[in-house]
């Protein structure tokens, strides 16, 4: 007797919890070979999973080698999915990086596959990002909108930097800019001037879809 969709559903997020990549892709193809969509899986599996990944492991306490492995179990379902996305015709083009000073990558580059699968085109600027390289990037590829990452209380403070920066340069106003990260709150984001806020994976696709969609403010689409 096959497996249901349920079981698969519920192994892929066990696999993903237990920081197991090999197995989570497994699953996703076996799901795939039983017909399920890869919207699908990605709304009953691998969002669901990350959403507990992201509750399991935050606090002071969490285990920086049990947040990789999950982390790379995530991108392995997700890279398993990639071929089979229904190619999205929307044509908003996203920015993503981590400011100056600060090489943590994992929460940006879970968001970057997600905001891919979504039907966003996304350009990674990578990690330790300087204001100007930001700059320069807006200048060149013209996005919609720009993300921002930090995991640490001493890099935060760049994010107003590169926001200073894009008004001196005057494109500030050509772009939505979404910042997030560890330390960062939706007050920190009021305070710096960006216009919206997001502290998971699944949150930010939500965010920047509303924020690209229905022109929303900070305000009216981020957490209390």
């Amino acid at each position: 007797m096959k497996p249901g969709r349920s079981y698969i559903f519920k192994e892929i997020t066990a696999a993903i919890l237990n920081g197991e990549a090999n197995e989570a892709a497994r699953l996703v193809e076996s799901g795939l070979k039983m017909s399920m969509s890869a919207e699908e899986i990605l709304e009953e599996a691998l969002i669901p999973a990350t959403r507990q990944v992201a509750e399991q492991f935050q606090g002071a306490d969490f285990n920086i080698p049990d947040v990789l492995l999950a982390s790379r179990a995530i991108k392995a379902g997700l890279y398993a999915l990639k071929p089979y996305k229904r190619q999205a015709a929307r044509g908003e083009r996203i920015i993503i990086g981590t400011v100056a000073g600060d090489i943590h990558d994992i929460g940006k580059n879970l968001i970057a596959l997600f905001l891919e699968f979504a039907g966003y085109e996304v350009i990674d600027l990578g990690v330790d990002v300087t204001a100007l390289n930001f700059v320069q990037a807006v200048k060149q590829y013209k996005p919609d909108l720009l993300a921002m990452s930090a995991l640490l209380t001493t890099t935060m403070g760049e994010m107003s930097n590169v926001i200073e920066m894009l008004y001196i340069h005057r494109v500030r106003d050509s772009i939505k800019i979404i910042v997030g990260g560890g330390p960062v709150t939706k007050e920190f984001a009021v305070s710096i001037g960006a216009d919206a806020y997001a502290d998971t994976p699944h949150e930010a696709i939500k965010v920047v879809h509303d924020l690209l969609n229905n022109n929303k403010k900070l305000i009216d689409i981020a957490k209390p």
